[in-house]
């Protein structure tokens, strides 16, 4: 099997823009020189056909998928199942720059491109552009019964995709506070949105969070603002967050920079540039277990809790053809199957996609792995508090990354 990289800014794992490699991204199969592979993008439903022989795969991450277990679970498909693939290339990429390279091979009338992964920044920028195939209800004679893995919860955010993703990670996320315990005490955290402007003016340049288009903590950070400030409807950032535009403007003015990535975030505030940042689970999980932080890193929750539901999607494009549909809808049923999804109880989750796999019921490696970096005596009773919300969907969440960038992003410092 072979990998080839490209640099991307972004989250969880979900990064750089010129620095390091992000953590959103998006799994990309193609099936090289698959029979009947079409020449253009259709809308047209295709019936899925198994290959006459084994085909070869290229896989895209764009959201941290392979290093959150996705890698090992697809070469352990690939292993149970030689008579439909043959190799696997694995690939990475920006999240922002997923669609744009769906949309090329479109154009181009070849479409490599068979399956991609990540979140609903990725699936909303790809279906803005009407690049996906609606696999839901049309192919769901081929996929799990989806009411026997997913909880209320989980289907709700399935129901977001609107059919055009299946969820094949889940988690309850974030934001909360991570602070320096050498450079603020415990009892000066700041844990509401005014705490929280008051010490970032008073300590300037040491707080910031990563731009939310590129990052799951930056995405979560604002998409939290509007419950906790009283927004009007923090359901449309167009319309209905009046509080939070114009608290993040006033934020702003204490900024220094808005990291491009998670992982230039986590960089930062490992190196001590930053004291104090808004932060999502698997971000504090991975970062103290890889020592990027220090494994005391202090946290905290925000009073009024407001956890933002995240998780990533298996995504088909137009224009695959009907054997790679095929060995797509096998893979993305294997991928929400309990021995995949175990797989991710390990890379700094807590929560699966499917309901039925926890870190209770996962063996050993879990266990130890929870005990040491999942800070039991926290979140185990921390996931209980507040509220939980279903993030923006996919259309509005682009509106909010566009309207960040053009009245945030872009007046960094004032």
């Amino acid at each position: 099997m072979t990998e080839r990289g490209v640099g991307r800014p972004g989250g969880r794992g979900r990064q750089a823009a010129g620095a390091a490699i992000a953590v959103v991204a998006a799994v990309v199969l193609s099936a090289c020189g698959a029979p009947g592979s079409s020449s253009s993008a259709s809308s047209d439903p295709i019936t899925p056909k198994k290959p006459a022989k084994p085909i070869s795969l290229t896989v895209l991450d764009g959201g941290g998928d392979l290093t959150g277990g996705g890698r090992a679970a697809i070469d352990a498909f690939v292993k149970a199942n030689p008579d439909l693939v043959s190799e696997v290339t694995y690939q990475t990429a920006a999240a922002t720059d997923v669609a744009g390279k769906v949309k090329a091979q479109q154009n181009g009338g070849s479409v490599d491109i068979s399956l991609l992964l990540g979140g609903p920044d990725v699936l909303g920028a790809a279906q803005q552009q009407k690049l996906l195939m609606r696999q839901l209800p049309a192919q769901s004679a081929s996929l799990p019964d989806l009411s026997t893995i997913q909880d209320a919860p989980r289907a709700d955010f399935q129901k977001s995709s609107d059919g055009y993703g299946l969820l094949i990670n889940y988690d309850q996320n974030g934001p909360f506070v991570d602070y320096q315990p050498s450079a603020v005490p415990a009892a000066e955290a700041p844990n509401t949105p005014a705490a929280l402007l008051a010490w970032a003016k008073a300590h300037k340049g040491k707080f910031s969070y990563a731009q939310p288009a590129s990052s799951g903590s930056g995405r979560a950070f604002i998409q939290a603002l509007p419950y906790m400030l009283g927004d009007s409807d923090p359901a449309d950032p167009v319309k209905g967050w009046s509080k939070t535009w114009a608290y993040l403007r006033e934020l702003g003015k204490y900024v220094n920079s808005y990291p491009a990535s998670s992982s230039l975030l986590a960089q930062q505030f490992g190196a001590n540039q930053l004291d104090v940042i808004p932060t999502i689970i698997s971000h504090d999980v991975a970062n103290r277990k890889s020592s990027t932080w220090p494994a005391n890193t202090g946290i905290t929750l925000f009073k009024n809790q407001n956890w933002i539901n995240d998780g990533h999607f298996a995504m088909i494009p137009q224009g695959v053809s009907a054997s790679t549909l095929y060995v797509d809808l096998k893979l993305e049923w294997y991928l929400v199957q309990p021995q995949a999804q175990r797989q991710r109880l390990t890379t700094g989750v807590l929560t699966t996609a499917n309901k039925d796999v926890t870190a209770e019921n996962s063996g050993s490696d879990v266990t130890r792995f929870m005990r040491q970096w999942g800070r039991p005596d926290f979140f185990a009773t921390a996931l209980k508090k507040g509220s939980v919300r279903r993030p923006l969907t996919p259309a509005n969440m682009q509106q909010a990354f566009d309207l960040w960038q053009r009245n945030i992003g872009s007046k960094v410092g004032g």
